[in-house]
């Protein structure tokens, strides 16, 4: 999970690393630090903020008020914006990338520090970033980040060791997924970090407290994972003006399934793995997720996209049909894609008990009637 820009500058913060001056705003300017220039951030949990308006540089504080009224309210990639970091323009420093990022796939941890920052730093990294897998300790990412910044002036090398020692520190006892610096502003002065981008593991906050609290204090921020922590399953919206409401079990299946959704034109509401295996015959979780579905006016379809192995179809049939019982809020056609352990069951069930579940075996028959209901009610 992406942290905002601000929470994420709190643990840099937090770890020693030097942050540039700043305000948050959730109106009109606050109380402006320093004499200015200022950067006005937009704080959703996405990348690529600048490049979608979320980011302005303003030389008055009336640019400064005309760029909060702009941004608050508005929408970054399907995020509300609900506050703006102000923060003092850092002058007269070079631009550097800097990042930890875990990589599951070699069982190590993968750190950069690339001469250039900023917006563009993907280019530069295809064009030869400096990078190199090592061990998950400090240690072995102290040993990368000296070979990294060995080609660097003396007093420069051992700012952004130092920055990068931090930085490892942060990583390892929070247990981060991702820790970014771009751009990290290095001058006479040392490093300042110019953004943060922290990504943290949910599947580890039950050890790590400060980053539960601070999760469960922004819930308006994070719903997506204060549902995680509370409910104990991924339910994650993908786009909040989604058209198909997705009832999945299986991360794999999931994602498999909205990217075949969005290649045939449909915009998929949801990712969600409930995890059928953990209903035991309790409807709970599929109420929470019907429940969630059915708050989302844009909404016209729901598909249920269930492929079983060890999951009993006829319990399942029985359990969505009394969560749907239960979430009057759901007024939209339900398509019911179902396969494995006693299909002919269930299918005998929800034609006893809902008729009006299109029930389908074949993934493709279920997703071109979800085409046929979205074309339908278009017209």
């Amino acid at each position: 999970m992406l942290l905002i820009e601000t929470d994420g500058k709190a643990l840099l913060r937090a770890g020693g690393i030097a942050i540039p001056d700043g305000e948050v705003a959730a109106g009109t300017a606050p109380a402006l630090p320093g004499k200015g220039p200022w950067v006005v951030k937009a704080q959703v949990p996405v990348g690529g903020r600048g490049k979608a308006g979320g980011v302005v540089l303003c030389r008055t504080p009336a640019e400064v008020d005309a760029a909060l009224k702009r941004m608050i309210g508005a929408e970054i990639k399907g995020h509300e914006v609900r506050s703006c970091l102000v923060e003092t323009a850092v002058a007269g420093a070079d631009e550097y990338y800097l990042s930890l990022v875990l990589d599951p796939a070699q069982y190590g941890v993968r750190v950069m520090l690339l001469r250039e920052g900023g917006v563009d730093v993907e280019q530069a990294a295809s064009s030869g970033a400096a990078s190199r897998l090592c061990a998950p300790g400090h240690a072995s990412i102290h040993a990368a980040l000296r070979e990294l910044a060995a080609h660097e002036p003396s007093d420069r090398s051992a700012a952004l060791i130092d920055t990068g020692d931090k930085l490892a520190r942060l990583f390892l006892q929070h247990e981060l997924m991702l820790a970014e610096i771009n751009p990290l502003f290095v001058g006479p002065h040392g490093c300042i970090a110019g953004d943060a981008k922290v990504v943290i593991d949910l599947n580890a906050v039950h050890r790590q407290t400060a980053l539960q609290e601070l999760i469960e204090r922004n819930a308006a921020v994070y719903p997506d994972a204060v549902r995680k922590l509370r409910d104990g399953f991924d339910y994650v919206e993908v786009d909040p003006h989604g058209e198909i409401g997705l009832v999945t079990t299986g991360a794999g299946l999931s994602m498999m399934l909205i990217d075949e959704m969005t290649t045939r034109g449909g915009r998929p509401l949801n990712f969600l793995d409930i995890r059928t295996g953990l209903l035991r015959n309790d409807p709970t979780r599929l109420i929470k997720t019907l429940g969630w579905i059915g708050e989302r006016p844009s909404v016209r379809v729901v598909l249920v996209n269930i492929f079983a192995g060890i999951t009993d179809l006829a319990e399942f049939a029985n359990l969505l049909c009394t969560a749907l019982e239960r979430t009057p809020q759901v007024k939209v056609p339900v398509v019911c894609r179902i396969v494995g352990y006693r299909f002919t069951e269930a299918r005998e069930i929800l034609a006893a008990k809902r008729p009006d579940i299109a029930v389908e075996e074949d993934l493709t028959a279920a997703l071109n009637r979800v085409d046929a209901i979205l074309q339908r009610r278009a017209s």
